[in-house]
């Protein structure tokens, strides 16, 4: 009998990191493809995505065709949840959350009981949710 591949972590993926997957290929993509997560984020992730997409495009030195074809990938593997779907965490997160802008990250996160995944090292500034660095969600899924 074969052992059974482990149930994807479900995480929030905050706009940064989708951003950094998008400019590099890299640890961070083949980690968000790789099966082993769950990939959430509230919605709004993709408008913060096109607020930055010159920039995005830029540094990611592709064409704008290759670089839709990623974004196109990072939109089927990532569940979105709309601000509908999580306002009744949102006074809760505006609380916790450090930064209010980040506060729909919050919301998802205590909505699905999950950490999020962020190097914003002020998300940590608070005890309700667990925020993960890359290096601490490899070691939490075991892979490093």
């Amino acid at each position: 009998m074969q052992p059974s591949e482990p149930t994807p972590l479900s995480i929030i993926v905050d706009a940064n990191m989708i951003m950094s997957l998008l400019i590099a290929e890299g640890s961070k993509r083949k980690l968000f493809f790789s099966g082993r997560i769950s990939p959430v984020s509230p919605e709004f992730v993709l408008f913060e995505i096109g607020e930055h997409w010159q920039e995005i495009l830029e540094k990611s030195k592709l064409s704008e065709e290759k670089l839709k074809l990623v974004l196109s990938e990072v939109r089927k593997a990532l569940n979105t949840l709309s601000l509908s779907d999580v306002k009744d965490f949102m006074n809760e997160a505006l609380q916790v959350s450090p930064d209010p802008d980040d506060a729909e990250y919050f919301a998802t996160a205590l909505k699905l009981n999950c950490p999020i995944w962020s190097e914003d090292k002020l998300l940590k500034k608070q005890s309700r949710v667990k925020v993960l660095n890359t290096p601490e969600l490899l070691a939490e899924l075991g892979l490093k």
